[in-house]
């Protein structure tokens, strides 16, 4: 679970920022849970109590308690080095304040989904939740292999086939329960047979991919054009 605030005392700020996150963590099967705060001592108070985020979305202008003596205290008052910190607003004149409390990001208003999103994904990579275990049963044993270290799976009658940087194994299982693991880690099922690693693909054709083990693959016809559409999208939002 990635846990993230949002605290801007404009509610229709808030309301689009928490829109976006959750639209995209739908899409992409991300495991977030959002609060949403409307004033920094309202903010400051849940973290007194020992409530931590991952990620905070903070308006610098806010009315009693400012954003950067909010983030002051997460770095002083409660010793808080990892808490990452997007600042907020509509003026660009707060880099010095800012530099003490070291964010990780300043977002000027208005907000583009773009930004909200590339700025999630850098906040995941940092606190390293991107990374990834994926784990399956052969028989009563349980393995674990990274998820940066598969290339594809491709099913074979009941049996799924893991091909891997350090070679391939089968187990039993079925195509869709696969994707529910690793669809969040940029997979791509680009056939009823095959689902790809995204990061392990050297070259995107229309109707085929290479992947860097250089085997080629199918996309079937179906599904050429959401194929397309999501390696728009990736391209779009950095992904790497």
């Amino acid at each position: 679970m990635f846990r993230i605030a949002i605290c801007d005392d404009e509610p229709a700020v808030c309301s689009q920022i928490e829109t976006i996150l959750l639209n995209y963590s739908e899409e992409s099967n991300l495991d977030i849970e959002i609060q949403v705060f409307y004033s920094g001592e309202e903010l400051c108070k849940f973290l007194e109590d020992g409530e931590g985020f991952d990620l905070i979305f903070l308006d610098i202008e806010l009315k009693l308690i400012n954003g950067i003596e909010v983030g002051r205290k997460i770095r002083e008052d409660l010793d808080n080095q990892l808490m990452q910190i997007v600042y907020i607003s509509g003026k660009d004149n707060y880099y010095l304040d800012m530099f003490e409390v070291r964010p990780m990001h300043f977002l000027p208003k208005p907000i583009k989904a773009s930004h909200i999103i590339k700025d999630l994904r850098l906040a995941m990579k940092l606190t390293d939740r991107l990374g990834g275990i994926f784990t399956y049963k052969k028989g009563q044993q349980t393995y674990r292999i990274a998820v940066k270290d598969i290339i594809y799976f491709e099913s074979i009658n009941r049996q799924v086939k893991i091909v891997t940087t350090g070679g391939e194994e089968l187990f039993y299982g079925k195509l869709n329960d696969v994707y529910d693991q690793v669809a969040k880690y940029h997979f791509m099922q680009i056939h009823k047979s095959y689902i790809v690693n995204y990061h392990h693909i050297a070259k995107f054709k229309y109707e085929e991919v290479t992947m860097s083990n250089s085997e080629i693959l199918p996309i079937s016809q179906s599904r050429r054009k959401a194929i397309r559409e999501l390696q728009i999208r990736y391209e779009r939002e950095g992904v790497i």
